[in-house]
């Protein structure tokens, strides 16, 4: 017996070594979100599944305001701490049927199946106010908050289409004083 567990234990040692990559590379190191590679892999499926049942899927941007001052200011340990509150906050307000991925930075993907702008736009809100309620600031009046955009996916547009222009919702959020939606 103790030979044949010998011969075996190389390969299952392999398997769960590539089982363990799997996962890491899935996930983002710092906060344990989902990566921008599991928004890739997933956001095609969850589009056709949309277009097939006919069912609302909503996509959030979000953008952290004043992190690069948490950096500047206070050092990029910091900006990791401030991030993975933030990652924890968001989480704990997000279904487990919606995936919330870390697109990189401060840069957050959160997709909605299932769900329509007006429903979107709250819980947009209820996530703009959890984060100004961390009270996370670099310096006087330099307060942390997330600015976000939000549109729903229509059939007969490109992912691209989709992302470029809830990006630019966002950027619209930002300019129009920051800490809020726009759809």
């Amino acid at each position: 017996i103790n030979q044949g567990l010998e011969v075996l234990r190389e390969p299952l040692q392999r398997a769960l070594d590539y089982e363990d990559l799997f996962i890491i590379a899935r996930r983002d190191v710092l906060t344990g979100l989902a990566n921008r590679r599991v928004f890739e892999e997933c956001i095609g499926r969850m589009m056709d599944n949309s277009k097939r049942h006919n069912h609302p899927l909503t996509l959030v941007c979000m953008d952290l305001d004043r992190f690069k001052q948490i950096n500047d200011n206070l050092g990029h340990a910091e900006g990791d701490r401030v991030l993975k509150k933030v990652a924890v906050t968001f989480k704990n307000m997000v279904r487990c049927s919606d995936m919330l991925v870390r697109m990189g930075g401060d840069e957050f993907f959160l997709v909605l199946p299932e769900t329509n702008l007006e429903s979107a736009k709250v819980l947009a809100e209820r996530l703009c106010k959890a984060i100004d309620n961390l009270a996370i600031y670099s310096a006087p009046n330099q307060k942390l908050g997330v600015s976000i955009g939000l549109s729903q996916w229509q059939p007969g547009m490109t992912l691209d289409q989709w992302v470029q222009g809830t990006d630019e919702l966002l950027y619209q959020a930002k300019g129009n004083g920051r800490s809020r939606v726009c759809m």
